[in-house]
This record gives C-alpha cells, sequence and structure tokens, in this order.
C-alpha cells in the first residue's frame, strides 16, 4: 500500500502554494473577499455625480446637499472542483507517494484557478466594447477612456491578454502619422545595448504602460483572456482599461467604488480549498480533487471602459 494515499480531507495539500502560469492576473481586478456564508446580499459604494459647488447660498438657509447612499446586489458561491488521479505505478516513478500527492493536488488547483480566471475575465472583457481600437488614435482613444473611469478609486490598469497586447504594440509602431516613430524610441533607445533590452515583452509593457497613462499592464493568459468562448463569452481582440483596488481591504468596496471583487466562500472558516485524497482500490488509482466555491461580481461596470477590434 505504499504507493497508495490515505483517504482524507487534505489541508495539508490545500495548503500548498500553487505556482501559476504567466496570465493569472484575475484577482489584480476582482480581490477576494472571504465569506461565511455561500450567498448573501453585498451593499457596495457608487459613484455620485459631480455637480457644482452652491455659490448663492441665502444667508440662514441650509446648503443644497446632494445625497449619497450604497446599492445592493446579491452573491451566490457556486462549486467548482477538479480531480486529479495517478496510478500506482506512477507513483514509483514520481518518488513515492507524499511526492505524487504533491504533484496531483498542485494539478487539481491549477485548473479550478483557471475556471477563477476565466470567470473574472469575462466579467470585464465580457462587456459590450464602448469603442474599436485603432493604432493611429490610440492615444486620443486611451485618454477618452480614462476621462470616463476618472471618478473610481484605485490604480489604472490596461488589461488584455499577451497575445492582444503585442498585437497592439504591433499596429501601434506600424503607424507612420507619428505615433508609431515615437513608440519606437520610447522602447528602443538610443544605443544597441539599450535598443536589444526593448526588444523584451517586459519592455514592450513598460513602453505601453508609459504612452497611455496607465499605473500597470496587466498581461493575461491568451487561452484565456483571447478566448472565443469563455464562460460564454468571445473576448478575441479585447482588451480594457479598469481602475483596479489595491488597498488590500476585503471591505473596501463598502466605502469605494471599485469595479467588483471575488465572493469566495470559506468551508472551515479560513482555508479557501478543499482538497481530498482518496485511494481507489477498485479502480487501482490515486484521486485528488479540488474544490472551491466563489462567485465573481462586477459592482461598478462603468469604472471598465473595453475595446474590441484587435487584430
Amino acid at each position: 500500500m505504499d504507493n497508495y494515499t490515505q483517504n482524507a480531507d487534505r489541508p495539508d495539500l490545500a495548503a500548498i502554494e500553487v505556482n501559476p502560469p504567466e496570465g493569472f492576473i484575475g484577482q489584480q481586478i476582482m480581490p477576494i473577499v472571504p465569506v461565511a456564508d455561500k450567498s448573501g446580499t453585498v451593499y457596495y459604494s457608487t459613484v455620485t455625480a459631480d455637480a457644482a459647488a452652491q455659490t448663492s447660498r441665502t444667508a440662514g438657509s441650509a446648503p443644497t446637499a446632494s445625497q449619497i447612499s450604497d446599492s445592493s446586489t446579491s452573491f451566490t458561491c457556486l462549486e467548482r472542483n477538479k480531480r486529479g488521479a495517478i496510478v500506482p505505478d506512477e507513483v514509483k516513478q514520481m518518488g513515492g507517494i507524499a511526492k505524487a500527492e504533491v504533484v496531483g493536488a498542485k494539478y487539481a488547483k491549477r485548473q479550478v484557478m483557471r475556471a477563477l480566471e476565466s470567470e473574472i475575465a469575462a466579467e470585464l472583457l465580457g462587456l459590450t466594447a464602448s469603442a474599436t481600437f485603432d493604432g493611429s488614435k490610440i492615444m486620443d482613444q486611451s485618454q477618452t477612456a480614462l476621462d470616463s473611469i476618472r471618478l473610481y478609486e484605485g490604480q489604472t490598469a490596461l488589461v488584455g491578454s499577451t497575445m492582444v497586447l503585442k498585437q497592439m504594440v504591433q499596429a501601434i509602431l506600424k503607424d507612420t502619422s507619428g505615433i508609431g516613430g515615437m513608440f519606437s524610441r520610447l522602447i528602443s533607445g538610443g544605443s544597441p545595448t539599450v535598443a536589444a533590452s526593448g526588444m523584451t515583452f517586459n519592455s514592450w509593457m513598460a513602453g505601453l504602460g508609459m504612452l497611455l497613462g496607465v499605473d500597470k499592464v496587466l498581461a493575461g493568459d491568451s487561452n484565456i483572456w483571447n478566448g472565443t468562448s469563455v464562460v460564454s463569452k468571445n473576448l478575441q481582440g479585447k482588451f480594457a482599461f479598469v481602475k483596479v483596488d489595491v488597498s488590500n481591504d476585503p471591505l473596501s468596496h463598502k466605502w469605494t467604488p471599485v469595479f467588483g471583487k471575488t465572493f469566495q466562500f470559506l468551508p472551515d472558516g479560513n482555508q479557501p480549498w478543499q482538497i481530498t485524497s482518496c485511494a481507489d482500490l477498485v479502480n487501482v488509482n490515486n484521486l485528488f480533487t479540488a474544490t472551491m466555491w466563489f462567485d465573481t461580481t462586477a459592482l461598478n461596470t462603468s469604472a471598465a471602459y473595453v475595446f474590441d477590434g484587435v487584430v
């Protein structure tokens, strides 16, 4: 039985850190809110429109007030799970059951993480596009986008798949009206050494962020963020400007108008993951199942400005 796992709930495997591949950016856009119940009502802050300051108040009368209040919506954390299986013969090849348990648990957890990432991508890029990308006009287009989300708090982020962001860079560099040359100088520098460093993807993203005036550029996994059927949404060729909450406060949505949050049920009150291991003697297998409950909820969709048309 040395090559079989134990039948148990495995908090030790649930606590294993999974190093996600490049592109797991969702929780920066819709941060986690731990909840004790799988469903409930959430009260959240919205933007109160700007209004002119009063300049003609009559002495002895009260100033005119603009009423400020929260809105509310409901959330329901649904179960997402994935199971990895490793036969006893493979356990031997992996160096023993302790190593195989880590492999199986990591695989199962990563697939559920991809499900969460897909939900967040659909919440953001699944919104109706407000404009179509034009490489020669992107500076004006980006300013329009930033102006539209200025009343929302947080850092400004440009969000898209690695593929779409690369295509944006290529389209801008091809422009001959002026912006292409300016962007080329921005990322390439004036010497061969600097120019070589400017050919990296990170340099392109830093230059893109500087050109468009955002605090950060978030490049997601193209299989998710540029997918054609992500949670029944076509995200291909889309990117967005969005305000992201960087407060690290799970309750910030109550007094700060943010784009959205991910409500995550904690089954034991502490750990969001439930990992179980099972020795399947009938089918001669080891089973590792990862389960998580969450609901991605967009609270202020106007905190995002979406573009399509990147080819």
